[in-house]
């Protein structure tokens, strides 16, 4: 076996996507446990490593990620436990041994970086931000927008048309900022908004409210909440408006999961304070009252119409 990131075997799922909603309502098996932890450490990696390129491109001296158990190894024992890793095959008890290790080694990780990431956002200076307006017609809506985030729901029923939606917005918005969610659901405040962040430059992307508080525990069953922040659309839109401070918003979704009312109108709050347009596009399917009222009086509008 040649040497390797031993992350990237680990994070390399051989089965088919199995959809969130189960895993969502707490039934979870060996395979799926694994399955979502994999995708969590992924993610994890993959983050870690974007925020120490954005703390050396901007201080001018490399941040090294001082990984112990998460390093390369040519150890072959360690090698064939994470080929198991990734095989979704190892037991339960050597599995959450090795994830117990390795969000450990992470926390460890992401506490360097929160130390790092406060002095850097001290001394941050970002640039002024252009001002700017651009109207452009996503199929049949007219969108107008400085700095537009785009929020799509990629459940199953609406995966297929993610491909031609993106192509379409990006025709008059190149610098569109698009995220994915599992669903739709609108039952809960925010929990995740941070998950959804990128930087930019005229926003200090050292804030410590653009990432991850604390890396979760196995035994807080950190995969099930990994589920929950990729199902986390009022996150995802909290987001657009707070962290990215976008203008406006086209939101993708099919409105099949449930709902609150309390949380659209805490939602529309927060919309309607930023100022920030609200633009919505389901596939036939009305949205819920309080969000059509939201789109209209934030200064967006509701399109129903199949791609």
């Amino acid at each position: 076996m040649n040497r390797r990131h031993w992350l990237q075997l680990a994070s390399a799922s051989l089965v088919p996507t199995v959809l969130c909603a189960r895993e969502g309502r707490g039934r979870w098996n060996d395979e799926t446990i694994q399955d979502y932890s994999g995708r969590l450490i992924e993610w994890l990696k993959k983050n870690f490593d974007a925020r120490s390129k954005e703390l050396a491109r901007h201080t001018g001296q490399p941040f090294v990620l001082k990984y112990e158990y998460n390093l390369e190894t040519e150890d072959r024992r360690k090698l064939r436990l994470l080929e198991k890793f990734a095989k979704l095959n190892l037991s339960r008890r050597v599995m959450a041994e090795h994830v117990s290790a390795c969000l450990s080694d992470f926390e460890r990780v992401r506490k360097d970086l929160a130390v790092a990431e406060k002095v850097a956002a001290q001394a941050w200076e970002g640039e002024k931000r252009e001002a700017r307006l651009i109207g452009g017609d996503v199929f049949d809506m007219n969108v107008t927008a400085g700095y537009l985030g785009v929020v799509l729901d990629n459940s199953p029923s609406m995966r297929p048309f993610l491909k031609d939606l993106r192509k379409e917005i990006s025709r008059d918005f190149k610098d569109a900022y698009f995220v994915e969610t599992n669903g739709c659901d609108l039952r809960s405040a925010p929990l995740s908004p941070w998950f959804y962040a990128a930087p930019t430059n005229a926003i200090n992307p050292f804030s410590e409210d653009r990432h991850i508080p604390q890396v979760p525990t196995f035994e807080e069953s950190a995969y099930s909440q990994y589920v929950r922040w990729i199902r986390d659309a009022p996150g995802a839109l909290h987001c657009m408006h707070s962290l990215m401070r976008m203008d406006a918003v086209y939101w993708f979704c099919d409105f099949d999961d449930p709902s609150r009312d309390d949380v659209i109108r805490a939602m529309a709050r927060d919309f309607i304070a930023s100022k920030t347009r609200l633009y919505v596009h389901t596939l036939g399917k009305r949205p819920p009252a309080l969000i059509a009222e939201l789109a209209e009086r934030s200064g967006g509008k509701v399109l129903r119409k199949r791609i």
